[in-house]
């Protein structure tokens, strides 16, 4: 649509005449906060650093594309950070200045060990989760927790094994070596299939 008619005054000061909007590639805007720059130094520049944009409805897959800049000074007054993504739109569904969820990705971890967030308690000792043992008892377990992931769950970098069996709910009632009868969980998401994990900060 034109700004102007022919025949109005123009000059340099004034609105512009036309207004053009990039399709495909497309640009997704977003901010990072000041508390994660430190994590996100550590990955810029790495080869799996990308930008995964989600439509406003997720009636379409999330869109991953590449980080095409990274402010160099924090908002005052906001604590972020601006950050542009690029990412294909061959198909034309994300359209110019809608709302979309962005994912900002750092790094891949291989063969992550993820286990549901709520499974994952605190103590005055630190994080720990309930693994069930072969004969049905509880053991109480530290863990180093890692980045929360999509779906709602958690990376487990130090304190669980892969195939191990944790307490999703009742804690509360447990105490280690209580004799438990296990059901099986189910999961909000297939994020527990995957075999790897995404690191991110948003």
């Amino acid at each position: 649509m034109r700004n102007v008619d022919v025949g109005n005054l123009v000059g340099p000061s004034s609105s512009a005449l036309v207004t053009i909007q990039g399709l495909d590639p497309i640009y997704s805007d977003f901010t990072v906060a000041e508390t994660d720059l430190g994590l996100v130094r550590k990955y810029l520049g790495g080869p799996n650093v990308k930008v995964q944009t989600y439509s406003p409805d997720d009636k379409i897959p999330p869109r991953l594309g590449d980080l095409y800049f990274i402010d160099n000074a924090v908002q005052p007054g906001a604590g972020t950070v601006k950050a542009r993504g690029v990412t294909p739109n061959p198909d034309r569904a994300l359209w110019p200045s809608e709302f979309v969820r962005v994912r900002f990705i750092l790094d891949t971890i291989k063969d992550a060990r993820l286990v549901p967030s709520q499974a994952v308690q605190i103590s005055q000792n630190g994080p720990f989760v309930f693994v069930m043992k072969p004969d049905n008892t509880v053991d109480l377990r530290p863990v180093k927790p890692g980045q929360r992931q999509d779906g709602d769950f958690i990376v487990i970098e130090k304190g669980v094994e892969p195939g191990e069996t944790v307490v999703v709910t009742g804690q509360l009632a447990l105490a280690p070596g209580t004799k438990v009868d296990p059901k099986p969980y189910n999961a909000p998401s297939t994020a527990s299939d995957q075999a790897a994990a995404t690191k991110g900060a948003m």
